[in-house]
């Protein structure tokens, strides 16, 4: 298996400096996440239902911010309480671990969703 090793989610906890819209910087942790959390977060954005949506960066953001031992850092209602700037700087920053780049987080031929420049199916519509 040391041939696809690269191909699984590392246990190595990876820090990154954060920074608010506040100008101060923060050292955080994050570890990878497996590609059906990932595929989950993705989901999740594309849902008609606006809580489903709205909960999917909280969701993200839980599941690969750490402690430097690895252990979670906070849990998905904790993260659900983030200001919107917070969780805007962690999510890109889970985003980078991940190996994403902040609005190329949606599959080929996807609309809209966060990070990206499209308008929603809503605005659309109007």
């Amino acid at each position: 298996m040391s041939k696809y090793a690269a191909f699984f989610v590392s246990e190595q906890v990876h820090e990154r400096k954060v920074t608010l819209a506040d100008g101060s910087e923060h050292v955080v942790f994050f570890k990878e996440v497996p590609a059906t959390v990932y595929r989950k977060f993705l989901l999740a954005e594309q849902s008609e239902d606006d809580d489903v949506r709205a909960s999917s960066l909280a969701q993200l953001i839980a599941a690969s911010m750490c402690e430097a031992d690895g252990s979670p850092a906070m849990t998905f209602k904790q993260a659900k309480q983030l200001k919107a700037g917070v969780s805007g700087s962690l999510v890109n920053a889970v985003l980078e671990v991940n190996g994403q780049k902040p609005g190329n987080v949606l599959p080929p031929g996807e609309k809209s969703g966060f990070g990206t420049s499209s308008p929603s199916p809503l605005a659309e519509e109007q």
